[in-house]
């Protein structure tokens, strides 16, 4: 939809990964317990050092902060409507990111959800766009074709992230003598504009700071170098200290317009689903404005080399169908210099094509098809789509909680009467149940915290609706996920400092070494001077904030409840304090504390 209209802000640059892996396997994290999955009698010091003798087999960052951060990237071009252009005063402008990554499903791939405080587009007293969260960006329509040249862990791998920012949670536009952000300026002044969308892919991703890993020309050497690498990494966690091993993707990305009626997590676009045949194109997306058609193809042309060249798929014609399949306008034709390597970062994947304005109407109620000139479909689009309005849901064990779909017939949000089918997934799908949309073309249904687990849902509108018997699949389905925190019981537990640790502290002293950085979870000196920041991280208040803790947002109600116990209690020692805390420090850390002072606060200053 709106990112898909003009104005629009162009960004190109790269993303650090540096999430902890171990909970991503159930040899060592319980997800329905959101525990660590402990040996009997196993120490956590055990435990971690079986975190880093399983890098050799995937774990590639027990030591991680779970921080992700834009770096070297930057304003790339701007488009008002007359195409890119680079002269604005904005271009080259620094992007400033950091967030959490955080998986809600931790032993899957579709649910990744970057935490975090702001979004930083120029730099303060010159151009620059000042986005505070409204919420979360969330990854949806993974595509695990898109580099079969980087066969590194993920590194085969694409996703889209996307958020929105309201104007009402504080957006701030300086727009000084850019007439790009004059016009985006002056855009957010009509009502019907919410506020911002960002959409950013990433792709390539290499481990270790070692692209030549990806390197699927000769799979025996590749196999070498990745053990080589890990064994490197296995040689610095055995040395101590602080030793996060960051990822690090590709990104292009687009600011646009946020408009009444569009999702904030993912496009709302005209969906032009991949045919996942034997040519590897990912999902794109689709909008038409009179006369102009604007794809979004971040996602969907596949690379094949290390170099990042675009696979060349000759002409690609943009067709307008009947629901039988029958051609009704050829809109446009894309040349491969189209959608190369050069037009892919000038544009960041977008191509705008001018239409016949007889056939700009057909397609208004046409099925939109991307096509080679051998009749090869390389996406259909699917004129039904109902996206969830909250992507990734936490619940607590016995709550219960109405979720809602939001349908859109070609991006365009549909009325009452629509048909749609809700299924829950896993290995294979079960039909749940069929709701029809109301006036506002949403649909409404109850999700059961019943006991601690993960469970996914599949959203398919239409009367002839066909659940699809795999379950989710991103590049097809739209879905979320929910995630219930068990009841542990611990509501009556007394609030010991053995009881705390052992029922609570534990879990993440044992998967997160890195917090021994800023605070020392097996001491109950330290952790019962902190308390007063302790309460603000983990207030179920400041769950989308950046330093929310626990990052993974897995700690239960009944876990909170005891560690609240424990920390408004009596000192352990009466009044012994931390190594390194002063009195006065407690003291000033027992009011609410500023960010600022949050700041210092986990540096240690």
């Amino acid at each position: 939809m709106s990112v898909l209209e003009t104005p629009q802000i162009l960004f190109r640059g790269k993303v650090a990964w540096d999430p902890i892996t171990t909970n991503n396997y159930s040899t060592m994290y319980d997800e329905a317990a959101a525990s660590w999955a402990q040996i009997p009698a196993e120490t956590a010091q055990a435990f971690r050092d079986e975190a880093i003798t399983a890098v050799e087999n995937g774990n590639w960052n027990p030591g991680g902060t779970h921080r992700s951060t834009f770096f070297d990237t930057q304003i790339s071009g701007v488009d008002t409507g007359g195409g890119v252009v680079t002269d604005d005063p904005f271009v080259s402008a620094p992007v400033g990111f950091q967030g959490m990554l955080v998986d809600c499903e931790p032993y899957g791939a579709f649910s990744s959800q970057l935490f975090f405080d702001s979004l930083s587009l120029g730099i303060a007293g010159g151009c620059r766009i000042y986005a505070p969260r409204t919420t979360r960006f969330t990854a949806r329509y993974i595509n695990f074709r898109r580099n079969g040249a980087n066969r590194m862990i993920a590194g085969v791998a694409s996703v889209i992230w996307q958020t929105a920012f309201a104007k009402a949670d504080g957006l701030q536009i300086d727009t000084f003598d850019s007439p790009a952000l004059q016009t985006l300026a002056a855009a957010l002044e009509d009502p019907d504009v919410l506020g911002l969308t960002v959409r950013w892919n990433s792709y390539f991703t290499v481990y270790y700071d070692d692209p030549s890993l990806g390197d699927a020309s000769d799979p025996a050497k590749q196999k070498q170098l990745q053990a080589a690498r890990a064994a490197e990494l296995q040689a610095k966690l055995l040395g101590g200290g602080f030793q996060p091993n960051p990822a690090r993707s590709d990104i292009v990305g687009v600011v646009g317009l946020w408009r009444t009626g569009e999702p904030i997590h993912e496009p709302g676009d005209r969906a032009l689903l991949s045919a996942e045949g034997n040519v590897a194109f990912g999902t794109a997306f689709a909008r038409i404005d009179g006369d102009t058609l604007t794809l979004d193809l971040s996602n969907s042309v596949s690379e094949v080399d290390q170099a990042l060249t675009k696979q060349n798929l000759g002409q690609i014609d943009v067709v307008a169908r009947d629901a039988s399949g029958t051609d009704l306008a050829v809109l446009g034709s894309l040349a491969y210099a189209d959608y190369d390597k050069a037009a892919y970062d000038r544009a960041s994947g977008l191509v705008t094509l001018k239409l016949d304005p007889d056939a700009a109407t057909i397609a208004a109620d046409a099925d939109l098809c991307l096509r080679q000139s051998n009749g090869t479909v390389l996406a259909a689009e699917a004129a039904l789509r109902a996206i969830p309005l909250t992507p990734n849901l936490y619940l607590d064990q016995g709550d219960t909680t109405t979720a809602f779909a939001q349908v859109y017939a070609r991006g365009v949000p549909v009325g009452a009467g629509v048909p749609v089918t809700i299924a829950a997934s896993a290995s294979s799908v079960t039909v749940t149940s069929v709701a029809q949309t109301d006036a506002n073309g949403q649909v409404a249904f109850d999700v059961i915290g019943s006991q601690g687990q993960v469970n996914g849902f599949v959203f398919v509108p239409g009367p002839d609706a066909v659940v699809p018997p795999g379950g989710i699949d991103p590049q097809v389905t739209t879905y979320m996920y929910a995630r219930t925190l068990p009841d542990n019981g611990l509501e009556q537990v007394p609030a010991t400092w053995a009881n705390v640790y052992n029922a609570v502290l534990i879990n993440w002293y044992a998967m997160a070494p890195c917090m021994d950085n800023w605070l020392r979870l097996n001491d109950p000196a330290q952790v019962h001077a902190y308390g007063p920041l302790l309460k603000t991280l983990t207030d179920p208040a400041n769950f989308e904030s950046f330093r929310f803790m626990p990052v993974v947002r897995d700690m239960t109600a009944d876990s909170r409840g005891l560690l609240y116990r424990f920390l408004d209690g009596p000192a352990p020692g009466a009044t012994k304090v931390a190594d390194g805390m002063t009195a006065a420090l407690v003291e000033e850390l027992a009011h609410e504390p500023t960010n600022a002072e949050l700041s210092r606060a986990m540096r240690g200053n």
